[in-house]
């Protein structure tokens, strides 16, 4: 990925005395072996998408603000190799160290990580952001990240698209075989050769839709995102690990 029109490269920020966790050294030689086999895992994973989200990936072409829920972000780089040509995605990663982990395995998948959280380089991650999708790139929003709680639709993601005028794409993938893991949003990881199902809804103007009070604004796309999402609870079904 060419990411020569994004200056805001991660750097080392403090915020309330905590600096964003970087990797160095002999961590880029693990992140590299673990990035390869996660390609290779991902790449047997089948795709089933809806009308829905074909209509969608054949006819867009403005940067949008795509929102799914955090415990489905794995399949998203795969899903943009193999469906989403010619577009570039940048992220938000949590400033923690568990983030610098996933910051640096996006990396390697071509997607560009601005590390941020509430918490943590809050307003700099969201001023990333906007420069972002103003250079071109969709920008990836988990509006329940990074820490919960699971399936809460904070505000933010609303605030982004408006800021941008760019349109809302709601993005779900529905995991019918998967590990989750006992994290706080109880991450999906899908079995080697399993299927997804991708469900997409494109919100063209999201303040003609969703007016200019974010609270509300943010129980609308959560009524909207919670009927796109699936979780299958049964024992049977799914194996849990630490």
């Amino acid at each position: 990925m060419n990411q020569q029109n994004i200056q805001t490269r991660v750097t080392p920020s403090s915020v309330r005395g905590k600096k964003t966790r970087q990797l160095r050294g002999h961590d880029f030689l693990l992140l590299k072996i673990v990035s390869s086999l996660m390609q290779l895992w991902t790449r047997t994973l089948r795709f089933q998408l809806s009308e829905g989200a074909k209509a969608i990936l054949a006819s867009s072409s403005r940067p949008l603000v795509v929102v799914m829920w955090h415990n489905r972000l794995f399949a998203v780089p795969e899903f943009y190799r193999r469906y989403v040509h010619g577009r570039k995605l940048a992220t938000v990663i949590s400033a923690s160290s568990a983030g610098a982990w996933l910051s640096g395995l996006f990396e390697q998948m071509d997607i560009h990580p601005i590390r941020g959280s509430r918490n943590r380089r809050g307003i700099q991650a969201f001023r990333e952001m906007l420069k972002a999708n103003k250079d071109g790139y969709d920008v990836g929003v988990t509006p329940d990240g990074s820490r919960g709680p699971i399936y809460e639709m904070k505000a933010g993601a609303v605030s982004l698209a408006l800021r941008t005028k760019a349109p809302i794409v709601l993005l779900s993938y529905n995991y019918q075989n998967a590990l989750r893991l006992k994290s706080w949003d109880r991450f999906y990881v899908p079995w080697p050769f399993s299927c997804i199902e991708v469900k997409m809804e494109l919100i063209e103007d999201a303040k003609e839709l969703l007016g200019e009070d974010l609270e509300k604004a943010a129980s609308i796309l959560k009524v909207h995102l919670d009927a796109m999402t699936e979780d299958v609870e049964d024992d049977d079904f799914f194996s849990e690990v630490v």
